[in-house]
């Protein structure tokens, strides 16, 4: 009898493979749509509205959703991609032009204040897309928020940090495993594993909205 319900349609081998297609097909139209380069903060948004869901057990249609979410966000997910690119471009040239100055107090003081502000820069690049797809809100407040709570849950940050970057730190040693790993799945999986999180550190912040 347990055996027979362990591979019943409802069972939990076939809501594995259910989840895990979900999970590919959610990869690949990430992926697609951030082809464009200029789409990839819509992209990000929609693949974080979609796994948020997941995570709630309320996600329904995967590529109808996501591309919901892409078409309600893109404005305000569009402009906070460009400006964080801005941003990250800033940072890369301060950098490049640091570093290649001979070196001395001044010099490696500066370098210590752009390292602390690309922490920070990278903190609010990891919430601001979540934020956006979960509240509703000015472009302003959505990057202000994604600052405030990235220090109020400065250890859930360092942890969510860590989701975003190992896999990118493995594809630079195991080049050949992870290019297909990512383009299977790694994306959406990171974004599900950082989901648990989210919902975690925003449902308190949607009880406060419901009794205000």
């Amino acid at each position: 009898m347990g055996g027979g319900r362990l591979f019943d349609f409802d069972g939990p081998v076939f809501g594995f493979f259910d989840r895990l297609s979900d999970i590919v097909i959610l990869n690949v139209v990430f992926f697609i749509c951030c082809l464009p380069v200029f789409t990839i903060g819509a992209s990000l948004t929609a693949l974080s509205s979609i796994t948020q869901k997941m995570a709630r057990k309320e996600e329904g249609y995967i590529v109808r959703g996501f591309f919901r979410a892409f078409r309600q966000n893109f404005r305000q997910s569009t402009v906070i991609w460009l400006i964080m690119c801005f941003l990250g471009l800033i940072f890369a040239l301060d950098f490049r032009i640091l570093r290649g100055l001979n070196g001395g107090a001044y010099v490696s003081a500066a370098l210590g204040v752009l390292l602390v502000l690309s922490m920070i820069y990278f903190f609010e690049f990891i919430y601001v897309f979540p934020l956006l797809a979960r509240f509703d809100n000015t472009l302003m407040n959505t990057m202000k928020n994604a600052l405030l709570l990235s220090v109020k849950y400065l250890p859930w940050t360092v942890l969510l940090t860590l989701l975003a970057v190992l896999p990118y730190i493995a594809l630079y040693y195991y080049l050949g495993i992870m290019i297909p790993v990512l383009l299977l799945g790694g994306f959406s999986l990171i974004s599900l594993a950082s989901s648990y999180i989210f919902k975690r550190l925003f449902d308190p912040l949607i009880k406060e909205e419901e009794t205000s």
